[in-house]
């Protein structure tokens, strides 16, 4: 691919394209779909990553940034200002932005079809409504369904799942009276907005007066409920070909501040019979979501209390932040087996999964892994860089070679002004043992706090 002198794109035609459009922490799967879609159109297979993260410097792929003062070519030197943009917006400027339209109507032209790996399905993509184009990810209307929290609470209630008490309730004053009912018992509350990603529309509230100052300005429907101390936040992850033909790929320990995702570790630290059990309900709420039409990734939440209870939390529609680490996971666990992403293309595409798929062992496992979202609390300076020592790839090969060792991610760069939310860096590290990934969780930590101004 290459860029004309009226600054069109160039396509080789010796090559079959495909896409990607989401966030930068996925990017990497798509090099897992490059061997099946170059058996699917007979050449080999190259992908373009259209993402929203301006960063300072991008890996060695075909990447088009879109966004604010983006321009396609990567941001400017000077000045940049990196902030999290939420899916819609940005499927929204994908779909209408003029390069990226030219581009798909380029690989129409060549090809007849074109695959489309997201990292979230989202209505706002319209350029997908195109029957030509092949939509590696869940239907964005069912998506948008499923990734709804009072519809979630609904469901579990539909599928006797275990939750915490609570309520959909159909304002702010209506969340306060109930609220109200469970800080008399001397119980906090935990408050969300219908979407809520990684804890950005949630509280875990002690008083009427925090639901009020966080909520003043939501005007629809809120779910509260009480809020259960727990010691362990284990996720699943999963993925949905049709009712009754879900697959389980694995459990690993969520890292939460409040109510803040931080980042996950893995495999779990939960004994056999409690994973067994998040399976076996993940399964329900992955029948459920076949039967509604869903197809793709999926994870579903949990917490898990000091007696081994569990309580379902939140069903989250769309490939997780993690979905790369556990895929690395299974490759070694699994090898020779089609990988996650292969898989996820299969359920979308043929609607099946292959018979006698096995499922990776989360207890005990070859390797350990952990992840940390370096998130901006405030607006700050990034002064300095930090770039990759390796790729995921090595990192987890060392690990299976018994070396322990981390990598910094998709770090923003230097002279990066940060708002508050967005990303600075992720963090992912990779040994034989546990006390290996804690290890390199705080080196590469203390290497992207020292980056900061």
């Amino acid at each position: 691919m290459s860029k004309t002198s009226s600054g069109e794109i160039g396509i080789d035609t010796e090559r079959a394209w495909f896409l990607y459009v989401g966030e930068i922490k996925t990017a990497g799967l798509n090099r897992f779909l490059v061997d099946p879609l170059s058996k699917r159109y007979g050449k080999p297979a190259e992908c373009i990553h259209i993402v929203p993260d301006v960063l300072a410097y991008y890996p060695e792929d075909i990447f088009l940034v879109v966004g604010p003062g983006s321009d396609h070519a990567g941001p400017d030197a000077q000045g940049r200002t990196s902030s999290r943009m939420a899916a819609s917006q940005f499927a929204a400027m994908v779909s209408a932005d003029e390069v990226v339209k030219a581009l798909v109507d380029q690989i129409l032209d060549i090809q007849g079809e074109l695959v489309l790996n997201v990292f979230e399905s989202s209505p706002e993509l319209t350029l997908a409504a195109d029957d030509r184009i092949k939509v590696i990810g869940p239907d964005p209307q069912v998506a948008v369904s499923m990734n709804n929290k009072l519809y979630q609470y609904e469901m579990a209630a539909h599928l006797n799942l275990p939750v915490p008490e609570g309520s959909a309730c159909p304002g702010l004053s209506e969340a306060l009276k109930y609220a109200e009912g469970i800080f008399s018992r001397g119980r906090k509350a935990f408050v969300s907005a219908a979407y809520s990603a990684g804890g950005s529309n949630s509280l875990v509230a002690s008083t009427g007066e925090e639901i009020a100052s966080r909520f003043k300005s939501v005007s629809d429907s809120l779910l509260v409920t009480e809020y259960i101390e727990h010691r362990y936040d284990p996720t699943v992850l999963g993925l949905v070909a049709g009712e009754g033909n879900v697959y389980i790929a694995s459990v690993a320990d969520q890292n939460i501040h409040g109510t803040r995702f931080m980042g996950s570790t893995f495999p779990t630290v939960l004994g056999q019979e409690t994973v067994s059990r998040l399976k076996e309900i993940t399964q329900i709420v992955g029948n459920h979501m076949g039967s509604q039409g869903y197809r793709g990734v999926f994870g579903c939440d949990y917490i898990v209390d000091e007696k081994g209870e569990i309580c379902f939390i939140e069903v989250n529609a769309r490939k997780q932040g993690t979905t790369m680490e556990t895929t690395l996971a299974m490759i070694h666990s699994l090898p020779g087996r089609p990988t996650f992403p292969e898989l996820e293309m299969m359920a979308v595409l043929d609607g099946r999964l292959p018979e006698g798929l096995e499922v990776m062992d989360s207890v005990n496992g070859p390797l350990c892994w952990g992840t940390y979202n370096y998130k901006a609390s405030d607006d700050f300076l990034v002064k300095n860089y930090v770039p990759p020592s390796m790729d995921e790839e090595n990192l987890f090969e060392e690990a299976m070679a018994g070396r322990g060792g981390h990598v910094v991610l998709d770090h923003v760069g230097p002279q990066t002004n940060i708002a508050a939310g967005g990303f600075v860096a992720r963090v992912v590290a990779a040994g034989p043992t546990p006390d290996d990934v804690r290890k390199g969780l705080k080196a590469g930590t203390q290497q992207v706090h020292a980056s900061i101004k």
